[in-house]
């Protein structure tokens, strides 16, 4: 396993042990979170499948 993977997977962890926590002890601010997150991700969703076209990859440089 890399070290940028590893790291990745440490943050993750940590993160979800945290959240769960304070879901355990303040679930009435996180309910209007998340359901924050569903807002600003639906909303971006159909930003981009409203908006036009995606660049090529030739556009973007990758190989």
């Amino acid at each position: 396993m890399k070290t940028h993977e590893r790291i990745s997977f440490v943050f993750t962890g940590a993160a979800y042990l945290i959240v769960g926590f304070l879901i355990l002890t303040r679930p009435r601010f996180f309910y209007y979170w998340i359901a924050g997150i569903f807002f600003i991700q639906g909303s971006v969703s159909l930003i981009r499948a409203l908006g036009g076209p995606e660049p090529d990859e030739s556009s973007r440089g990758e190989k």
